[in-house]
């Protein structure tokens, strides 16, 4: 360190030189002098450099304590907190980062264990960890949960490393940095990625529209994979439907709020077209400045088709696929308007099928529906494509011809003739169901509108009268509705909510009608019902029957008439007078198609005591030939039990010869209607004839109903019948009547 200073010639000195200068004066200088001389000399140098070497180590005292300062500075405010622990884990010393993350001062930290810092969850990992590191002698990091005095959590990573200090005990030296917002950005970016990867379908773009990035639920949703998406734009899902301007509201839209959603109709790579329900959000850096767009899209097209479902069932018959009532009214009240703006005539036509419910009861539901969805194809190919063929209920159909037949009624009412006429021969075409033909003919009512003081209600009420016209008509026919029609509509209304009571009230009563042979003597009766209404009187069936079996009411008035005639039956039984008497019940096409009917006979005799071949049933051609099979089936079940079969109004149907000899039958009835004209129309005479030798052939009794005079007993005879009724032998009376008769004479 220490340096020799040495003289240079024409060195100036100062102070302790100036003696050796007057010395250097002096010619003659003393050994001694030059001595002290000398070491005065070495003595200035050591002064010298000994006041150099105190400015170096004065400078380098500031030195290190200025770097001393500035280690403090660093080591107390260094974004992470440091600690030394002894061997015990005791805190021997902490930095002003470390003790404000740990939340206390720095004066309190020393001489405490750093595991109570640690989170309980992670002691068990601190403590392994920290054995490790004193056993390895390297650095080694680990994260945990650090909980601070105050109670506040954070996520830290700790680098530790075991530090010697000459031969003193090994200290662990700890680096805690606090991690939580990293932490939670780790999450978030897990959240993000989990939901870039949710059912939703997403697709990231950059600034221009370019895609960059699709998930698995696009891949999913539109058919085409991240290959094939990334480098195009949304144009490769346009499916064609929205038009430029749809496109630039939704662009305006982002540009604006930075945001857009809505439904969307795109394209999936098969071709298919679907909906879906599309959020775009623009992506802006820190500047505002957009750089990104995120797109979401959920595929709504169940949630549209339930949508549509619901509609559909909201507005059109879920079975037929046709306009419900409300549609059709909703639609009405447009025709309306139209026609009554234009002067233009339109009109209503109210269809019930002829016989359904037994079609229904006796082929089954199934059968039923089938026919109901023929129907409504074969009404949809008999109108325009502007006009409306809608199911209302049950049988119930209704066409609306549109508010532009003609200015002129009688035109509009021929147009609208011609399209019923049309509908009635298409529905009376055969349906051939499940290898099997089934008749079913309609009936139709026609009513014009044109008149805005009609509400849609008194229109199809119209129309529903103007077809039971048509039923009463006999069926498979058409009626126009008109006033007088109305009239009768609503006394038969009238009728038929009183008829609904006539059972319960106990206003039914039978009324019988002698069957006598060629020799005059009482061979039975026919049982006729008859309503004794409070006002009206008696009350003829022909009034109340129609209504009866369109309205569902025949088969209650058919049980009470078959228990009522069966009570007679057993009362006739206890007299030798009239315990041989038949007694004759008519049987609706209603009444024998339903399911249950056999055992319902059966069962009535037996509750009533009567005897089964006192009782005859009589059955109609129409209702027989209604289901043949069934009704044979049924017939012969009957047949079993010993109970009569008598076809009624034989001649007047669509029978047969074939058909004929398949029933199990005991009596053939000659209708009224050829024995009134029998005297003067030799038709009708060997009509008589001819059913008189047919039932001798084959084994059956013939009857001849509606025989008045001597004159036509007579010529019956002669034909070849021997069993009559009508009122030549007596009306239909009360059973005191009948009971006189059968008194012996």
């Amino acid at each position: 360190m220490s340096r020799r200073v040495r003289s240079q010639p024409g060195a100036s000195r100062q102070g302790p030189d100036l003696p050796a200068a007057a010395a250097a004066a002096t010619p003659v200088a003393t050994e001694a002098e030059r001595r002290a001389e000398a070491m005065a000399h070495e003595l200035q140098v050591h002064r010298i450099e000994l006041e150099m070497q105190n400015d170096e180590l004065r400078r380098a005292q500031i030195a290190l304590e200025t770097a001393r300062d500035r280690y403090i500075d660093l080591y107390d405010f260094a974004p992470v907190g440091y600690f030394t622990l002894d061997t015990n884990g005791l805190i021997t010393e902490a930095n002003l980062t470390g003790a404000d993350l740990l939340g206390e001062a720095r004066a309190k930290l020393v001489g405490r264990r750093f595991e109570r810092y640690i989170a309980p969850v992670d002691r068990d990992r601190w403590h392994r960890h920290a054995l490790s590191l004193s056993r390895r002698g390297e650095p080694g990091r680990i994260e945990l949960l650090v909980q601070g005095a105050g109670g506040r959590s954070i996520h830290a990573q700790l680098d530790g490393l075991m530090a010697r200090a000459n031969h003193d005990a090994p200290l662990l030296r700890i680096a805690l940095t606090d991690i939580s917002e990293r932490k939670h950005a780790e999450s978030e970016l897990r959240l993000a990625a989990t939901a870039f990867e949710a059912q939703e379908g997403m697709m990231i773009t950059d600034a221009h529209g370019v895609i960059e990035r699709v998930n698995k639920a696009f891949t999913q949703m539109t058919g085409y994979s991240a290959a094939e998406a990334i480098g195009q734009t949304a144009r490769l899902l346009h499916s064609g439907r929205h038009d430029p301007a749809f496109y630039a509201a939704m662009w305006d839209s982002l540009q604006r709020t930075g945001t857009w959603q809505g439904e969307v109709w795109n394209r999936r790579k098969c071709g298919e077209v679907y909906a879906e329900w599309l959020t775009i959000t623009a992506v802006q850096d820190e500047h505002r400045t957009v750089t990104r767009y995120v797109g979401t899209m959920l595929d709504i097209s169940q949630r549209k088709a339930r949508e549509e479902e619901i509609a559909q069932l909201a507005f059109y018959d879920p079975l037929t696929g046709l306009p419900n009532r409300r549609l059709l009214k909703d639609r009405l009240n447009q025709a309306m308007a139209i026609s009554a703006r234009s002067q233009r005539e339109g009109a209503l036509l109210f269809i019930d099928l002829d016989h359904f419910k037994d079609i229904n009861d006796t082929r089954g539901h199934d059968k039923g529906d089938l026919l109901l969805q023929n129907v409504a194809q074969r009404l949809s190919g008999c109108v325009r494509e502007g006009d409306t063929v809608a199911r209302i209920g049950g049988d119930e159909f209704v066409v609306m011809l549109g508010a532009d037949l003609s200015t002129a009624t009688d035109e509009a009412a021929s147009h609208a003739r011609s399209v019923a006429e049309k509908i009635l021969a298409a529905l009376n075409l055969p349906y051939l169901m499940s290898g099997e033909f089934v008749h079913c003919s309609a009936s139709l009512g026609v009513a014009l509108f044109n008149d805005h003081h009609d509400t849609v209600d008194e229109l199809l009420k119209r129309a529903d009268q103007a077809m039971y016209q048509a039923k009463a008509g006999g069926r498979n026919t058409l009626r126009f509705f008109d006033t007088a029609v109305q009239q009768t509509m609503m006394l038969r209304a009238a009728l038929e909510a009183e008829l609904r009571l006539a059972v319960q009230r106990d206003e039914l009563v039978l009324c019988y009608q002698p069957v006598i042979d060629h020799q005059n003597r009482l061979l039975g009766a026919e049982a006729l019902v008859r309503w004794k209404h409070p006002r009206r009187g008696l009350v003829s069936p022909a009034e109340f029957i129609p209504i009866a079996e369109d309205r569902g009411l025949i088969q209650a008035i058919g049980r009470w008439v078959l228990e009522t005639a069966c009570t007679q039956l057993a009362t006739w039984a206890a007299d030798p007078a009239t315990a041989d008497l038949v007694l004759s019940v008519n049987v609706s096409a209603r009444e024998l198609h339903e399911p249950q009917f056999v055992e319902r006979v059966i069962e009535i005799l037996a509750c009533t005591g009567a005897r089964p071949a006192r009782l005859k049933i009589e059955l109609t051609e129409n209702a027989v030939l209604d289901h043949v099979d069934d009704s044979i089936a049924k017939m012969k079940r009957l047949k079993a039990h010993g109970i009569r079969l008598a076809l009624d109004d034989f001649g007047t149907g669509h029978g047969s010869l074939s058909l004929l000899k398949r029933l199990p039958l005991d009596e053939l009835k000659i209708d009224r209607t050829f024995v009134q004209d029998l005297l003067t129309d030799t038709h009708d005479a060997a009509i008589a004839r001819t059913i008189a030798a047919l039932g001798l052939n084959l084994g059956i009794s013939v009857v001849a109903e509606g025989v008045e005079t001597p004159a036509q007993r007579d010529l019956l005879i002669a034909c070849g019948c021997r069993i009559f009724q009508g009122d030549l032998f007596g009306p239909p009376a009360a059973l005191e009547a009948l009971a006189r008769m059968a008194m012996p004479k």
